[in-house]
């Protein structure tokens, strides 16, 4: 089992490789406060783990149309390119990984590291300049 989740971590790191992604968008075994009540049940992890998914999602989707409004036209289309380009890298890395058959039993050890790199990616926005 552990050659299997070595192997897919492998994977995982030959996609944000192969993509020019940064290491920092996306690991294993990110700490999160949802992951802090040891008589919470792994239902209840998740389950908290993806309410905080939601939130830091929609911040995203917030704080990119409200940059996109701020910019002018030609910045709205670097932006754009930039987000798409982002967005791929985050898709290719996630679907590399949750393909996995072992995948879905980590779900716990991965939301953690969406949500972080979904924050990055934010605070990133909110720095954007034309």
């Amino acid at each position: 089992m552990r050659r299997v989740r070595r192997a897919g971590c492998a994977a995982v790191l030959a996609v944000l490789l192969a993509t020019g992604a940064q290491a920092q968008e996306f690991r294993e075994n990110v700490p999160h406060p949802c992951q802090d009540f040891w008589m919470l049940t792994r239902t209840e992890v998740v389950d908290c783990l993806r309410r905080d998914y939601a939130v830091a999602d929609a911040e995203l989707n917030r704080v990119y149309a409200a940059k996109m409004a701020a910019l002018s036209p030609a910045a709205r289309n670097a932006l754009r390119r930039d987000q798409r380009a982002w967005l791929v890298r985050y898709d290719r890395v996630l679907t590399s990984y949750y393909s996995r058959p072992w995948a879905n039993r980590s779900i716990a050890k991965v939301l953690p590291s969406q949500i972080l790199a979904v924050r990055q990616r934010t605070a990133y926005l909110r720095r954007f300049r034309e």
